[in-house]
């Protein structure tokens, strides 16, 4: 069965506050919670793969997929020069390449890895 964006149907909980943000639309902080009975939400589960598509590793983001969560993420998983991959295709590379470049960690990242977006993300930035 197909859903459009804003469609709901009776067996589905009800949608409180404004659409859904989009993975490379600006942080928002979530709205808090109307009662605190409710199962705890994630805001996303951020995988990582090898190219043959097994899950090497995963991680939950609390609030925001952000730039500076992704380099955590990846300094946790390759925390040596060693155990870096050669290319990081991310669909957020080009804000995850600004914030290093900021953060001043693409000092430790250029050594090793590039980081890659693919041709979608390309255009649309």
């Amino acid at each position: 069965m197909l859903q459009r964006p804003g469609e709901n149907y009776p067996w589905q909980p009800n949608r409180r506050g404004p659409n859904p943000q989009r993975h490379d639309d600006p942080n928002m902080e979530p709205e808090p919670s109307p009662n605190y009975f409710s199962a705890a939400r994630f805001y996303c589960v951020e995988t990582i793969c090898a190219p043959c598509g097994v899950v090497i590793a995963w991680t939950k983001f609390a609030k925001a997929e952000s730039p500076t969560n992704i380099l955590n993420f990846l300094g946790s998983v390759y925390p040596t020069e060693e155990s870096r991959p050669n290319y990081i295709c991310i669909d957020k590379g080009c804000q995850v390449l600004q914030t290093a470049v900021t953060n001043g960690s693409w000092q430790i990242w250029k050594k090793t890895s590039q980081f890659i977006v693919d041709a979608y993300h390309y255009v649309n930035h």
